[in-house]
């Protein structure tokens, strides 16, 4: 068996060893429940990941980045560039990587479909998603973006189920990270390629870092998966860390982030999960704002945003009726092609927003009712098991996963896409990772008291950050 430990809760930690490890005693015990209950293993155990894998998994999340300004016909026209061949290379990659794991459960006789109906509903959904392609009037650009939500999808899911799902979550604590540092660092080194003017300042003033990642999605994503996955919080590498997040999520004046992130906090405040530093965090931001509330300090938002955009999403909603209007009169059931019918019927509503600036209207506009039909499904069966685990669990993995999904849903209802970038990399993620915790928490305690001796229990339940009652 490959060298394996348990999985500590810190952001980067390595692979406790066994002489290290204060139930290094009982191992034995524990390798024969991983042995068998594979989901176990995947909770309580986790490998490093290789160089390659890790690389792979960071690539996709990323993007990778756009780097440069593009026209929006330049795709549908299939213009090329150094980026473009940059994205060829890295999903080529990141599709070998999965071929070849692919070819190892082969090569063991292992399942190659997950088995969980989400993820059923996924790959149903791509496969639709795929049909449109023969519809699209840019039929290459919708083959390769269907090519990166399948890659996507399987990547997340191999990942998690090879390494673990700790080892996912602080996979995608780096990238979000690393990306923040890059805005934050282009906000002062290329200051005309992150920041941009807002509907009542002329001047520079919003950080919205979109040439690299969407400063208020990849800050809200940081901010949650720091909070929720490291343990010290209150060393200086992660309080900086935080600061940091925190600053860029105020510059980013992006108010569906501003929505997550006050949902995030309400949660660990309503749910109060068994993570200490988040609760002291969520303590600490109530009252400072409160403060600054009650002292006139606290800024206002519409200083810089339209108010009066809210209640249209920023032209969303007049944008939505558009494309589902075409999409219904043109070609129902299966769409006009993935990613290329917004990029060519947005602009015929409002130049200024070009794409559907949804994944569910995406996946409408491009795959027809079929594939909206499976994504809704999707989303459907998710939120029932992500209700139904923060009703009755209050462990770390599981509030972290579920606390993702909401975030990965708000903005993919807003702005975000499926096939590429931190939220369809968590999207996916939760994806393959919430069945797994639906079905098996209830057990997950019964059968660590089983496997381990009365003295060792005290240990793991700090280990591995389980309720009281769950041993």
């Amino acid at each position: 068996m490959a060298r394996q430990g348990l999985a500590s809760s810190g952001a980067g930690d390595a692979m406790l060893s066994p002489k290290k490890s204060p139930v290094s005693a009982h191992l034995g015990s524990l390798a024969t429940v991983e042995q068998e209950r594979p989901f176990l293993a995947q909770l309580l155990f986790h490998r490093r990941p290789t160089i390659a894998a890790a690389a792979v998994f960071l690539l996709a999340l990323s993007g990778p980045p756009r780097l440069r300004i593009r026209d929006p016909e330049a795709s549908l026209r299939g213009e090329f560039d150094w980026v473009v061949i940059l994205h060829l290379v890295v999903w080529g990659l990141a599709g070998l990587w999965v071929l070849w794991q692919i070819a190892g459960r082969l090569q063991a006789k292992r399942s190659l479909l997950p088995s969980h109906l989400p993820q059923i509903f996924g790959l149903a959904m791509i496969l639709g998603l795929a049909a449109s392609t023969w519809v699209s009037d840019a039929p290459l650009l919708t083959a390769f973006k269907v090519y990166q939500m399948l890659v996507l999808q399987l990547l997340a899911w191999i990942f998690a189920e090879k390494f673990g799902a700790w080892t996912s979550l602080k996979a995608m604590l780096w990238g979000n990270g690393i990306l923040c540092v890059v805005i934050a660092a282009c906000a002062f080194v290329f200051p005309d390629e992150v920041w941009l003017a807002t509907e009542f300042d002329p001047e520079p003033s919003r950080l919205v870092g979109e040439l690299i990642a969407p400063t208020g999605v990849v800050s809200v994503l940081a901010i949650i998966l720091l909070l929720t996955c490291v343990r010290k919080v209150w060393s200086l590498l992660p309080l900086a860390s935080l600061t940091l997040f925190l600053g860029l999520l105020a510059f980013s004046l992006m108010r569906t982030a501003y929505v997550t992130a006050f949902l995030f906090f309400a949660l660990v405040l309503l749910r109060r999960p068994n993570i200490k530093p988040v609760l002291r965090i969520a303590y600490v931001l109530c009252l400072s704002i409160l403060l600054l509330y009650v002292w006139g300090q606290l800024p206002s938002i519409s200083r810089y945003r339209d108010p009066e955009s809210v209640s249209t999403l920023g032209d969303r909603i007049g944008l939505w009726r558009h494309l589902t209007a075409v999409t219904l009169h043109q070609s129902p059931w299966f769409g006009l092609g993935y990613y290329s019918a917004s990029r060519i019927h947005g602009p015929e509503y409002n130049v200024g927003l070009g794409t559907a600036h949804s994944m569910f209207f995406e996946v409408l506009c491009g795959g027809g009712l079929v594939s909206f039909a499976l994504l809704m499904a999707l989303c459907i069966t998710l939120t029932i098991y992500m209700v139904r685990l923060l009703c009755r669990r209050r462990d770390r993995l599981s509030f972290a996963t579920c606390v993702l999904f909401i975030a990965c849903l708000l903005f993919g209802f807003t702005g975000e896409e499926l096939d590429s970038g931190p939220v369809a990399m968590g999207f996916w993620f939760c994806a393959a990772v919430l069945p797994w915790l639906y079905q098996q928490s209830f057990r997950q305690g019964a059968a660590i008291s089983q496997a381990l001796p009365d003295e060792g229990k005290g240990d793991l339940r700090q280990e591995f950050c389980l309720p009281r009652e769950a041993v």
